[in-house]
């Protein structure tokens, strides 16, 4: 009998001493996703309009998203053998902008959820991707372990399209076009595909198509606009480079303007829409779009003149009446 007892106050203790260390592994994972939540919360709030135009409006601060990882870790996250709380720590790692250990995370996670290795290689291409040139090759090998494990829907558009990223940024400009493609297929809404496309369009001199597309997209491009700048800069020296060409005709001068101004150069789209609405002077749309581009450059009297075009070709236009008696009654 004494035997017994003595198993039986054994079997107590290590149950107390069980839910103990749950209960210190649930006080770190709570504090956690509370620090977590309140970085989002106060993420949507910095974005939201009336925040951006604040002078005063803040990003949040990412010191939450260091805090909560570090409590991740004391919990065991990074540790664990749990696919949704490896999951829920790849995420933070990957939002907190630490692409290489999230991307770690996700490979080591193929291996611990079999059922959803294709998913977990197509999050880990998508991080080894962001990483730099060191993540480079891993990003090529998981994406295609994606692909080929035959990964479906929205993560099917992820990974094909962080596969033409790849080629888009290697030169590798056929392969980029068929990667996008096959993004958009999987999900034809997919912004950084059509933009991808278009930069393309944009490289080989498809003016009207390029920009028409990136047209568009509206605001849904606006996060994405340090990205296109980037990339229709370069796409458009290769135009230039090989002496690419196109017709002088007035919605190709306009459309050109349009791809030179989110490209960053103010100038060159200046002149281009000049040209546009040489040719056609009741292109008002073309007209307002040169004196908001005059007015950014800081050439407010050329601004003033191409308003009142755009006016006399057009009487009703609200909003262009209103800049133009703002611009006659500035000081000068």
């Amino acid at each position: 009998m004494k035997p017994r007892k003595n198993s039986a106050a054994t079997a107590a203790l290590f149950a107390v001493a069980l839910l103990a260390c749950a209960g210190g592994w649930a006080g770190p994972l709570e504090d956690a996703r509370a620090k977590v939540e309140e970085y989002r919360a106060l993420a949507r709030t910095a974005a939201s309009p009336a925040a951006m135009l604040a002078p005063s409006a803040q990003a949040p601060d990412r010191a939450l998203l260091l805090d909560a990882l570090d409590l991740y870790r004391a919990a065991g996250a990074d540790k664990s053998a749990d696919p949704a709380l490896l999951g829920e720590y790849a995420g933070v790692l990957e939002e907190t902008g630490y692409y290489d250990l999230a991307a770690e995370t996700w490979d080591r996670m193929a291996g611990v959820d079999a059922a959803n290795a294709a998913a977990h290689h197509a999050a880990a291409g998508r991080n080894w991707a962001q990483s730099g040139d060191y993540g480079a090759q891993r990003a090529y090998d998981a994406l295609q372990k994606a692909l080929d494990g035959g990964v479906s829907g929205v993560k099917a558009a992820d990974a094909w399209y962080w596969l033409g990223h790849l080629r888009h940024r290697d030169g590798l400009y056929d392969g980029a076009r068929q990667a996008y493609a096959g993004a958009l297929k999987a999900q034809p809404d997919l912004t950084r595909a059509v933009i991808g496309l278009a930069v393309l369009d944009a490289r080989e001199g498809k003016i009207a198509e390029a920009s028409a597309a990136l047209d568009k997209l509206g605001q849904a491009a606006q996060p994405h606009d340090i990205e296109t700048r980037v990339m229709l800069k370069k796409a458009l020296y290769d135009f230039e480079a090989a002496r690419g060409t196109f017709a002088d005709e007035p919605a190709l001068n306009a459309a050109y303007a349009r791809l030179l101004y989110r490209a960053g150069r103010l100038p060159d789209a200046a002149l281009a829409a000049r040209r546009a609405t040489d040719q056609n002077p009741q292109d008002v749309d073309t007209l307002n779009f040169l004196g908001a581009i005059l007015l950014q450059s800081g050439s407010t009297d050329q601004a003033r003149q191409v308003y009142e075009k755009s006016l006399a070709a057009k009487p009703d236009q609200p909003q262009v009446e209103k800049m133009l008696s703002q611009l006659k009654a500035a000081p000068r």
